[in-house]
Parts: structure tokens; sequence; C-alpha cells
């Protein structure tokens, strides 16, 4: 019995191994930009609070050395501010969500990606056979 026939079976398994190996490397690649990006928004979302908080001592301390405290316009600052401060939370909330979305279809398209060539491999792999296995004719 040739052993082309088992050598062309290794070698698709070799390659289908190796292809899933390489979709799951980049699922975890994936992942990690993922980590990354939600550790990014958090330290974002700390700055946005720090500076609001700035913003309104700054306020609070111009009104105290002016008499303003108590005043509309000093309410109407801080209020300004935690108004501001929420909007841009929420438009910040709204961007992780996209990416997310956007990291989970890569994920799964590189799941699907891996798995149509390893069943590519296998269908490669039985055209090989069945042209190693074909008599040939005088």
């Amino acid at each position: 019995m040739p052993a082309l026939p088992f050598i062309i079976a290794g070698a698709a398994v070799a390659t289908a191994y190796s292809v899933y190996e390489s979709g799951q490397a980049q699922e975890e690649q994936y992942r990690g930009e993922q980590r990354k990006a939600e550790v990014q928004n958090v330290r974002n979302v700390r700055q946005q609070i720090r500076e609001a908080r700035l913003t309104q001592a700054s306020m609070t301390n111009v009104a105290a050395q002016t008499g303003g405290m108590g005043g509309s316009g000093l309410a109407g600052g801080t209020s300004s501010v935690g108004s501001q401060l929420a909007g841009n939370l929420g438009y910040m909330s709204d961007i992780a969500t996209e990416n997310t979305a956007i990291t989970n279809a890569a994920i799964s398209a590189s799941q699907w990606q891996t798995t149509a060539t390893i069943f590519g491999q296998v269908g490669s792999l039985s055209s090989m056979y069945s042209k190693v296995n074909t008599p040939v004719k005088p």
C-alpha cells in the first residue's frame, strides 16, 4: 500500500490543526484588545469625573471669594458641569458598547473563517485522495 495517501492525510490534519490554533490565537488577541479598551474607558471616565469636580470646585472657590455663595450663578454653573459630565459619560458608554459589538463580530468572523478553512482542508483531502487512488489508464 503506497504511503502517499497517509502523507496527504497527515498534511491535511496538520494544516487543519494549525488553522484551528491560529484561530484560537486570533480570538485571544481580540479579547485582549477588548480588555485593553475597557481599561482605557475606565481611565477616561475617571478623568472626566476628576475634571468635572475640579471645575465645580474652582467655581465654588470663585463664588466664595466674591460673595456669590448660594447664588443662582454658582448653582447654574455647577449644574451645567454635571450635565456636561453626564453627556460625556453617556457618549463614552455608547462608544464602549459599539466597540464591544465590533470585537464580538470580529471574534465570530474569525471562528467562522477557521471553520471554513478546516472544512476546506477536509474537502481537499478527499479530492487529493481520489486522485491518488484512481488507477492510471494505459
